[in-house]
């Protein structure tokens, strides 16, 4: 193993052990070691250290790991019940008490992990991927938006009606699932990389919410017009609102 493969390694490994700030100077006074070294000594800190895994376990405390392992749990948790939910498609009462609870249990932990520390004012550039992420997003949920209100006030013509279910159906478990797989992407790559990244899991874990919400109110409701939605329209507002709020926290 050459010293760029390793330090590549040992910076996933060690970010994924340690705050980014603690790993960031680790992994800066190891580049500086290596660089310190011949190119006839280049194996003999590679062979001092150990494997990447390794050495960045012995510079990382159990507990204070353990701890972030239960906070990402947690936050995993959170949206991946969601997801079970999305999939299984079975409701027997509108489910507004749990998804609230995930909701603002996931985002709450998430926030209140993934934040600025003190003293540090300086922020590193805004990640050229996440905007787009974001962005790519907001367009899922924007034409699962169209389509779904298209179905419930019946303007697609050209759709067999009895297909309309099975749309409907679709659409959401595309959106959701979509939601989940950014959600946990970029609670990854706030730990790995940048805090901000939080808003990927903030926007992902909004709009599988919103999904479940909508898919209940379908599956578990005799929906005949359209005003036998209308009580359920504030709950996304609300919903959409937290998501809001939460995503513009966890960029600041």
């Amino acid at each position: 193993m050459d010293q760029k493969t390793y330090l590549k390694k040992f910076s996933r490994v060690v970010h994924w052990r340690l705050p980014k700030s603690e790993a960031d100077e680790v992994l800066a006074d190891y580049k500086e070691l290596f660089s310190q070294c011949s190119e006839k000594q280049e194996d003999m800190p590679i062979q001092t250290l150990g494997e990447p895994v390794q050495a960045a376990r012995l510079l990382s405390e159990p507990k204070v790991y353990h701890r972030w392992l239960a906070v990402f749990g947690l936050m995993a948790f959170c949206l991946l019940l969601c997801e079970f939910l999305l999939l299984r498609a079975s409701f027997y009462h509108y489910p507004r008490a749990l998804m609230y609870t995930l909701l603002i249990l996931g985002l709450a932990v998430s926030l209140t992990w993934f934040r600025p520390r003190h003293g540090r004012n300086q922020k590193s550039p805004f990640p050229k991927r996440l905007f787009p992420m974001l962005l790519g997003l907001v367009t899922v949920m924007v034409v699962v938006a169209v389509v779904m209100v298209g179905l419930i006030l019946q303007v697609w013509a050209f759709i067999p009606f009895a297909l309309y279910g099975r749309i409907a159906h679709c659409s959401l478990l595309l959106a959701g699932t979509v939601g989940t797989i950014f959600g946990l992407f970029g609670l990854v790559k706030a730990r790995l990389s940048d805090y901000r990244w939080c808003s990927l899991y903030v926007m992902g874990f909004t709009a599988l919410v919103e999904c479940v919400l909508l898919l209940a109110v379908l599956v578990a409701l005799d929906v005949s017009s359209t005003t036998c939605l209308l009580p359920y329209v504030p709950d996304f507002g609300i919903v959409g609102m937290i998501g809001l709020v939460g995503v513009g926290v966890s960029l600041c």
